[in-house]
């Protein structure tokens, strides 16, 4: 005769067990999950990427835990990369490729912007350029995307820096505060800055991104030796926060939200203005164009001593996206986000 009580220690035990191999397996999910550290700029849309990847939970999807690191400006975050205290750095490729001039072996993997999305405002008194000769115009840092974006201001009014005073203030609220005490009476914005601007009565001189200057303005930079020795962390790191910039594409409710919340601002017009631009720039291949990879390092050859080299794959690997693609992905994300692409 079958022992019953036997048969039911039996069930208890094999639940028990199937219980706890449940919660080891679980446990090891969670230990699997890889640390990566990833600068970016206050005050820059096409900064945002990782933010709407962690609110929508998919770095946890792929087994990645972020830590976002907020950096001022660009090249003060790429001094942070080469330290080793960051896995990847959203910068401008001009920033990159001056690293690289001075001897880092930098790469940028992906794109979040190929046009210069930058405005130059002016205080009220500025009516052209013309008066800004012999003024200052502030920048976050020298060799900054806000610096490149002097530069090429300039050349669009048919002057140079040597017309002007530029000098290095910080980040936007720092450049903004200064223009608004009268210290400086220009400074270049991007979305949400540039709002933030017009709010405060500034008066935009010059928009570059209306201009079609190609640029690659923000990417997602790595040390060379991070894509050969983590190429499967890398591809997971770029799976989620393609996918969590992808949902912000197709829910702009939920994107604003995410944009307020980081700003900590409920002002419709600086929401409206930063998640217009943030549709219109962000490339949903997130592939850096050739025109503007081209432009930006003819730009940083003119200014400084010469680059030891011009060719973008010293500057530039898409093998990791180049992988998503063939796997899929893509595809993927465009079936499962179709409003994204509108």
């Amino acid at each position: 005769m079958l022992d019953t009580n036997w048969v039911r220690t039996l069930a208890r035990s094999m639940a028990i067990g199937a219980g706890a191999i449940a919660m080891l397996t679980a446990a090891g999910s969670a230990a699997a999950q890889d640390a990566f550290a990833i600068g970016h700029v206050p005050g820059d849309v096409t900064s945002i990427g990782a933010k709407f990847a962690e609110v929508a939970g998919t770095f946890a999807k792929y087994n990645i835990k972020p830590e976002l690191v907020r950096i001022d400006a660009g090249s003060r975050g790429v001094q942070v990369l080469l330290s080793g205290k960051l896995q990847a750095m959203q910068v401008g490729f001009s920033v990159a490729v001056n690293a690289n001039r001075e001897g880092a072996d930098l790469r940028m993997v992906s794109s979040s912007c190929n046009v210069m999305p930058m405005e130059i405002f002016v205080v009220p008194t500025v009516k052209s350029a013309a008066d800004l000769k012999g003024q200052k115009i502030a920048v976050s840092s020298f060799a900054s995307e806000s610096d490149m974006a002097v530069s090429l201001a300039l050349r669009h009014w048919n002057m140079t820096r040597k017309d002007v005073v530029v000098t290095q203030l910080g980040g936007m609220s720092q450049r903004l505060a200064a223009q608004l005490s009268g210290q400086v009476p220009a400074s270049p914005y991007v979305a949400p800055g540039t709002a933030l601007a017009r709010e405060k009565g500034l008066v935009s001189l010059v928009d570059l991104a209306a201009e079609g200057e190609p640029w690659v303005f923000n990417g997602l930079i790595v040390n060379r030796d991070f894509v050969k020795s983590k190429p499967d962390v890398l591809k997971r790191f770029l799976k989620a926060y393609i996918e969590g910039v992808y949902k912000a594409l197709s829910d702009e409710k939920w994107a604003k939200e995410v944009i307020s919340k980081e700003w900590k601002t409920d002002s419709k017009t600086v929401l409206d203005e930063t998640y217009k631009l943030f549709k219109k720039v962000y490339p949903r291949d997130f592939t850096p164009s050739n025109a503007a990879i081209a432009n930006v390092i003819a730009e940083v050859n003119s200014i400084g001593p010469p680059l030891a080299t011009k060719n973008p794959e010293d500057y530039v690997d898409l093998g990791p996206l180049d992988a998503l693609k063939k796997e899929g992905f893509f595809d993927e994300m465009k079936k499962r986000y179709p409003t994204a692409l509108k």
